[in-house]
């Protein structure tokens, strides 16, 4: 037998190909991050602000540097993380709220966002709690997640029906483990398999395998047992989480450390776990700005939303605003 093919990762930090965007104002509190499907738009959530800053795509491959819609004002209580989706021949956006709130906006053909939610998720029946991050399950989007970072739970929420955006108020399954301390991030891979959680309480990462139900194959199921805990003591504070699309790669940001962490899939006999090292390790910014914020608030200054489409990958934070990256994968 041959020797496995092993996936490889290569980012691209050279300055002149990272493009920067810094907030409009001082008040943009940049959080999390998210391409559209396409990769055309990418919002931002600015938590202090209560707003949702979209930007497009030029035709030359970067990004134009003032948003061309600004939607949640009013509405939209602390902005914590962004998805999007498709929805029958339009897009939704979704945003996860700190005060335990989920709004998803819809857009079709060339307009803009519609300014008032399509679908809300809020209140006692939705065992939302600090919802930090949210996410579209893929492949085919007909739940939503979220994780809540005082329960400790992930939060799955069902399409009601095939035109979207309408999904349950209530979760259909709330997943909890010992592992997942302080959830302040999450993300599916693109085929929906594996799910990775960013611990901010635990200085971890726990990655999971999604099961395919024996009666209801489309209803979500998750092993009880983590595939993957990542202990790497270069983990301090994980804010949000993103897998590459060809191999697997997975990407950490830090909110008390000045980079963020990329590590690798490892195909074993009993099936696919994750490196405890990471492969690539990227200094975010200028240490004096992050030392003069972490010596304060020892959970504060690194990167936070994280987010990859196709070949680009971005970072954002208060500190940094925005960095886009490209990056090449694959197996050798």
């Amino acid at each position: 037998m041959g020797k496995a093919a092993e996936p490889w990762f290569e980012l691209d930090t050279d300055p002149a190909s990272v493009q920067r965007i810094m907030p409009p104002g001082r008040g943009e509190r940049f959080e999390g991050v998210a391409f559209s499907p396409p990769g055309d738009t990418l919002a931002i959530a600015t938590s202090e602000s209560n707003s949702v800053l979209l930007f497009r795509r030029a035709t030359d491959g970067r990004f134009d540097e003032t948003p061309f819609q600004v939607i949640g004002k009013p509405g939209l209580k602390y902005p914590h993380d962004v998805s999007f989706s498709h929805a029958n021949g339009g897009e939704l956006l979704a945003v996860a709220q700190r005060e335990g709130a989920i709004a998803v906006y819809a857009r079709y053909g060339a307009h803009d966002y519609d300014p008032t939610p399509a679908v809300e998720i809020s209140g006692p029946q939705s065992k939302l709690a600090f919802s930090d991050a949210v996410a579209f399950v893929p492949p085919d989007d007909r739940y939503l997640a979220a994780c809540n970072l005082e329960l400790g739970t992930i939060s799955f929420f069902p399409a009601l029906r095939h035109w979207l955006p309408a999904f349950a108020r209530t979760p259909e399954l709330e997943f909890k483990h010992p592992s997942i301390h302080h959830p302040d991030g999450l993300a599916f891979s693109a085929c929906g398999n594996w799910l990775a959680t960013a611990n901010h309480g635990g200085h971890t990462v726990t990655v999971l395998r999604r099961r395919a139900g024996l009666f209801a194959p489309h209803r979500i199921r998750l092993s009880r047992r983590p595939v993957t805990i990542i202990k790497d003591p270069l983990l301090r504070h994980p804010h949000s989480v993103a897998f590459t699309p060809a191999t697997n790669h997975l990407v950490v940001t830090n909110a008390g450390a000045n980079y963020f962490t990329v590590y690798a899939p490892e195909r074993r006999r009993l099936g696919t776990r994750w490196s405890h090292k990471p492969v690539v390790q990227v200094i975010a910014h200028d240490d004096d700005v992050f030392k003069a914020v972490n010596m304060t608030d020892k959970t504060e200054g690194g990167p936070k939303g994280v987010a990859v489409n196709k070949n680009t990958l971005a970072v954002c934070s208060p500190q940094i605003g925005i960095k886009i990256y490209s990056f090449r994968e694959g197996w050798k």
